[in-house]
């Protein structure tokens, strides 16, 4: 008889099933591959690597929001818990940079400015180019940092695609903040993995969150 898990038998399925998702939209196709995925995501956000070890609580959180966030899915990762505002105005920084790679976009220009501001205003967030030093600037509530991320990771996601062929895109889905994109002359791309920075030219103005949301849910972009 295997070892009983110290999930429950409803916090095991929704184990599995975010597992599926996550794997499906990384392209984990294989049984190996999966299984692979799963130790990995375990070991990295508990230090565990067998079900049986798991807490239902602190590490089923933990697991079960970077299933979430690797398949794409913001708003149920949130629902696992939700990193302080400071960091999330990091990661929209560091997204917004590297969609402006995969553009090829130099940040900090008025043509990149011009870009973000296309996409930042489908969530109905104030933002512009300073125009003393071509920084680009948002004023954000902290409530609708998630929307934000999402919609410029959904973008982000899109380009990946393509730029990538069907397969290759698949495996670079995820968001990692340490990856910097880079424009090929022949039209593709080139990835690096680095230690993770922001761009300086960009700007988050944090509004308080009694303040009246401006954001709207986030749309699909054409």
């Amino acid at each position: 008889m295997p070892k009983p898990s110290g999930l429950t038998p409803a916090q095991r399925s929704a184990f599995f099933r975010a597992l599926a998702s996550a794997a499906a939209e990384l392209g984990y196709d294989t049984t190996a591959d999966r299984e692979a995925y799963r130790k990995a995501v375990m070991r990295e956000e508990t230090g565990k690597e067998h079900l049986a070890e798991l807490s239902r609580t602190v590490d089923f959180d933990a697991v079960m929001r970077r299933f979430a966030a690797d398949a794409g899915d913001y708003e149920a990762a949130s629902r696992f818990g939700v990193a302080d505002d400071a960091r999330k105005a990091m990661l929209v920084r560091v997204c917004c940079r590297q969609v402006l790679q995969l553009e090829g976009c130099e940040a900090g220009t008025a043509a990149a400015a011009d870009y973000l501001e296309g996409i930042v205003k489908q969530a109905r967030i104030a933002c512009g180019r300073n125009l003393r030093d071509d920084s680009f600037w948002m004023d954000v509530n902290p409530a609708h940092l998630l929307t934000l991320f999402r919609i410029l990771d959904t973008h982000r996601r899109r380009l990946l695609r393509r730029s990538l062929d069907f397969r290759t895109a698949r495996a670079f889905l995820k968001f990692e903040p340490g990856v910097e994109y880079a424009r090929l002359p022949s039209g593709g791309i080139s990835i690096r993995y680095t230690t993770p920075t922001e761009d300086n030219s960009i700007t988050i103005k944090l509004t308080p969150c009694h303040e009246e949301a401006r954001v709207l849910p986030a749309m699909s972009m054409a």
